[in-house]
C-alpha cells in the first residue's frame, strides 16, 4: 500500500472515530463555556445535598417535607446551569426524589444514596470536587 493511501485510510480512521464520540454523551463537552457551567452547578448541588443530608439524618420522618419544601427549586436552579447529560439526568432523579418527599412520601434513601454517587462520579469527570457525604441515618 502507498504512504498516501495509509495516510488516507489512517486520516479517515481517526475522523470516524471522532465523529462517533462526539455523538456520545458519555464524553464531556471540551467547550469552555459547557465546563465552566458544569463545575458551577456542581459546586451549587453540593449546598443542596447539605439540606437533604441534615434532614435524613435527623430521623424527624415526619419533618421531611417541610425540610424538603426548597429543595426541588434549588434543583431547577443547579439544572439550568448544568449542559451535560449525564449530570442532568442524575439532578433531575434527585429532584424527582425530593419532590416525592414534599408531596408526603417516604423517602427513597436508596434513590437519594444512588443520586448522590451518580452526581459525584459525573462531577469528577467534569473536574469538580463535590463532597456528597451518605447520610447518618439513626
Amino acid at each position: 500500500m502507498k504512504t498516501s493511501h495509509k495516510a488516507i485510510l489512517g486520516l479517515s480512521v481517526a475522523s470516524i472515530a471522532v465523529l462517533t464520540l462526539a455523538g456520545c454523551d458519555q464524553i464531556p463537552s471540551l467547550n469552555a463555556n459547557d465546563q465552566a457551567a458544569n463545575k458551577a452547578a456542581c459546586e451549587a448541588v453540593g449546598k443542596t445535598w447539605d439540606t437533604l443530608n441534615s434532614a435524613l439524618s435527623s430521623g424527624d420522618i415526619s419533618g421531611l417535607p417541610l425540610a424538603f419544601i426548597n429543595v426541588p427549586g434549588q434543583l431547577d436552579s443547579v439544572l439550568s446551569q448544568a449542559t451535560d447529560k449525564q449530570l442532568t439526568e442524575a439532578l433531575a432523579e434527585l429532584k424527582k426524589n425530593a419532590q416525592s418527599v414534599v408531596d408526603g412520601n417516604q423517602p427513597d434513601v436508596a434513590g437519594f444514596i444512588a443520586s448522590g454517587v451518580g452526581i459525584s462520579a459525573r462531577c469528577a469527570i467534569l473536574g469538580a470536587t463535590v463532597n456528597l457525604e451518605l447520610p447518618q441515618l439513626p
